[in-house]
């Protein structure tokens, strides 16, 4: 059996051990009780049966006895149960009371009382029997010996131990719940410092990885902090290596390139025939693809070192779309014109708020508009656009170009996977893989969608609202 917690597993295995000890100790008490209880109560009968003995005569040479059934009548008011009396000699020829009062299986020794359970009268009985000589020469048979036995019925009995019984089992129960609530506690307690290490790592804030401080734990915790802290030592380098491979990257390679583009354009200017120029043209155009593939790349780890950093309640903030939508269509609008685009923008007048990280988003953005860019033809349309639904805001970037195939929607997202009617460009099919992965970050969901009637896509950050009250403002008009 699986426990999701340690205190649910620790009171599953305590609590049945105690419960268990509990049922055997009060099965032992039981035995003992019913053992001590029996005896006192035989105390009763052996003092019956030595009261009858002083009280019976021989002196005649016959058997009797005075008044038999006072006694028997004070015995049922100390036991508070019916009592019955046989007093007999050996050979049966002179009885007095109850003469079917049944006999022990063994022969009795003499002057030794000996206890005994019998049904008699239909009822369960404890009896109580002694053989003793009289004295000698009274009796007509010198050698014969007296039976005296005394029976008891169990009822009063039974009920006095059932009464005690109960009384312990009530008493045992208390005590298991007292011990229960006090177990739970003392678990509750124990496991404090492991909460109040959770709850610290958990309000920690991204970029704290100092160690966990393991002076005040158990040392029984001490462990799984010293494994924390290990795994935050090789995680801290880790980062620091990939932060400074980022870095690296970034400037050995953009630099380079950008220089190599510099030159390759001045050759251009110095090139003297057309087959020349034709092929410096290539190469430009290449080192353009080299440098939009280098800086995905980099776009792209960015991203998912952001993805490894951030949580769901750090690094969050409250964002004007809005404003951002109109700050990445204006830093495109250029891109755009060099095809002659219509190019613009359908904006709500007033702000439109949603939690995330806006430099993640402006590289979203900027991402699928220039997708659009690329992948639609001169003079085409392409809108971005601002939608408030009841729960959702919704950052659009609508066009009329080629679309995208439903395979190649089910698709999208996955790493350098290119859809069938962007293969005739270059491109490094990263755009949609980054998109989607700063969505997951910002808790928004990517949509594709292809137009219906017409050419075109559709494609959309869906992000959660956020209720407030806007003002009146005036912001922006389409271009």
């Amino acid at each position: 059996m699986k426990f999701k917690s340690l205190k649910s597993t620790l009171l599953w295995l305590l609590i049945p051990a105690l419960v268990i000890t509990m049922l055997i100790s009060l099965w032992a008490s039981n035995l003992e009780l019913r053992g001590q209880v029996n005896t006192a109560f035989d105390r009763s009968l052996a003092g019956a049966i030595r009261s009858i003995e002083v009280n019976i005569k021989t002196e005649d040479g016959g058997l009797a006895m005075e008044q038999p059934f006072y006694m028997l009548e004070f015995f049922e008011l100390t036991t508070r149960s019916t009592a019955y009396f046989r007093v007999a000699t050996e050979d049966k020829l002179t009885e007095i009371g109850y003469v079917d009062l049944p006999l022990p299986t063994t022969p009795l020794e003499t002057g030794k009382a000996v206890f005994y359970n019998r049904n008699y009268l239909d009822q369960p009985m404890r009896i109580a029997a002694i053989a003793i000589h009289p004295k000698k020469g009274l009796l007509y048979d010198p050698d014969s010996r007296i039976i005296i036995q005394v029976a008891e019925s169990m009822s009063s009995r039974e009920a006095f131990i059932n009464q005690l019984i109960w009384q312990s089992i009530r008493k045992d129960f208390v005590v298991l719940a007292i011990f229960i609530l006090l177990l739970s506690g003392g678990i509750i307690i124990a496991l404090r410092p492991l909460k109040a290490l959770s709850k610290e790592i958990k309000n920690r804030s991204v970029d704290n990885l100092l160690p966990i401080d393991e002076k005040e734990l158990p040392k029984e915790i001490k462990p799984l902090v010293q494994a924390i802290n290990l795994h935050l030592a090789r995680y801290i380098k880790r980062n620091i290596t990939q932060q400074q491979f980022l870095d690296d990257a970034s400037h050995q390679l953009r630099t380079p390139l950008s220089v190599l583009t510099m030159q390759v354009d001045y050759a251009k200017k110095l090139a003297k025939t057309t087959e020349m120029e034709e092929v410096l043209s290539a190469i430009q155009q290449r080192l353009g693809n080299t440098i939009q593939l280098t800086n995905q790349l980099l776009a792209l780890a960015k991203v998912r070192d952001a993805a490894d950093k951030l949580t769901a309640n750090v690094s969050r903030e409250t964002i004007d779309i809005c404003q951002l939508a109109a700050e990445v269509v204006s830093n495109l609008l250029p891109t755009a014109r060099k095809k002659r685009m219509d190019y613009g923008q359908e904006l709500p007048e007033h702000p439109v708020m949603i939690n995330g990280i806006e430099w993640l988003l402006k590289e979203a953005l900027s991402n699928l508009i220039s997708n659009a860019i690329k992948y639609c033809p001169v003079r085409a349309q392409i809108t971005v656009s601002v939608l408030e639904e009841k729960e959702h805001i919704i950052l659009q970037v609508e066009d009329n170009g080629p679309g995208m195939s439903p395979e190649d929607i089910a698709l999208a997202g996955k790493r350098f996977r290119r859809g069938t009617s962007g293969k005739e460009k270059y491109g490094s099919g990263l755009g949609l893989a980054i998109v989607s992965t700063i969505a997951e970050i910002n808790r928004a969901r990517l949509e594709i969608v292809s137009k219906t009637n017409e050419t075109g896509l559709i494609v959309r950050l869906v992000f959660h609202k956020i209720p407030m009250d806007y003002p009146d403002k005036s912001r922006f008009s389409s271009n």
